[in-house]
């Protein structure tokens, strides 16, 4: 039976990575302080920020240390009456808005997500396989003005809200120029708590229940990211995850399944019913510095990829396209 390799080393320095976890989802956040130009990435924490680090990513830990205010799991704005919000004084749009019931693998997904401090995303594919765009956004009245960031798009629409007179507590929302074209929408209050579910116990110093990223900076500006999600394993290996890649204005996520045996990993991406295998390496160079590193990833080409622990994985709907939705759950 072949054994994990796990090496240790305690001289190993990595100067310019963003060397810190990532927090719960894909919280977007915007550097609205001197022009940075580091916008919409992910929610990091640099409370213990190494002392020297690449121009590229001083500049995104300025941008990273801007306040994010994630709505909480009881926000009441995931249960107000169309007009409850607006009268308070709330952002009415707060919450996941879908077009269909998503349930079983294949099935397909469209929806918006208002985060509530003027950030959102759009998703679409099917269960298993997405895309997703990041936007910011302003509600004034009953008119919504969205700002795609990859593309710099600008769309106005007007929007109504209305109750389904049929189902307890779903509200639906009607815009007249859907810049994504499908124009109604319903939000359910029953899926912010889904998307709150708490993640299963940490698997130890496994590859489950972690994130395993690699961000790149680009010469021309911004970072592009890869990640494995993997979630929790069983007792003989096996577990779901994620794949995830792109520049975190735009990015896709295919679900998968995996088992680990030893210093063997196998993949299989649900959707396209492709199965690979591969040897990998766990690599520990301190204590909260660990390496995943796949000799053939698949999602590169069949290429060897290496991949940093990032920190715990975190629970998902799955029905919603899975993991890295923006932080709803607060802390």
């Amino acid at each position: 039976m072949m054994s994990t390799r796990t090496h240790r080393s305690s001289g190993c320095s990595l100067v310019g990575l963003v060397a810190l976890p990532l927090v719960v989802g894909l919280a977007v956040v915007d550097a609205s302080d001197g022009g940075s130009g580091a916008q919409a990435l992910t929610e990091v924490d640099f409370a213990e920020a190494p002392a020297v680090v690449e121009v590229e990513a001083a500049t995104i830990e300025a941008a990273l240390r801007a306040p994010i205010a994630a709505p909480s799991c009881a926000d009441p704005a995931a249960t107000d009456t169309p007009g409850d919000a607006a009268t308070a004084g709330r952002d009415p749009l707060v919450g996941v808005w879908q077009q269909y019931e998503a349930h079983a693998e294949g099935d397909v997904i469209r929806f918006y997500y208002f985060h509530g401090d003027g950030h959102g995303l759009y998703r679409y594919g099917k269960v298993g396989l997405t895309n997703t765009h990041s936007f910011n956004y302003v509600v004034d009245g009953e008119t919504l003005r969205l700002h795609f960031r990859k593309t710099a798009e600008d769309a106005a629409t007007e929007f109504k809200l209305a109750a389904d007179p049929d189902v307890d507590g779903r509200t639906w929302i009607s815009m007249g120029d859907d810049p994504r074209g499908e124009g109604r929408y319903f939000r359910d209050p029953r899926t912010p708590a889904a998307l709150c579910e708490a993640a299963a116990a940490s698997s130890g110093r496994g590859i489950g229940n972690r994130l395993w990223s690699d961000e790149r900076s680009y010469a021309a500006g911004g970072m592009g990211f890869a990640m494995y999600q993997l979630q929790p394993q069983t007792i003989d290996g096996r577990g779901v995850g994620w794949f995830h890649r792109g520049d975190f204005d735009e990015w896709t996520t295919e679900a998968l399944t995996y088992r680990r045996q030893g210093d063997v990993l196998t993949l299989h991406f649900m959707l396209r019913g492709e199965s690979e295998t591969t040897a990998i390496e766990v690599l520990e160079v301190a204590d909260n510095e660990r390496y995943l590193t796949l000799d053939d990833d698949p999602r590169d080409y069949w290429t060897r990829h290496r991949y940093r622990d990032r920190g715990p994985s975190f629970a998902a709907n799955e029905a919603l396209g899975g993991g890295l939705l923006p932080g709803v759950c607060g802390d």
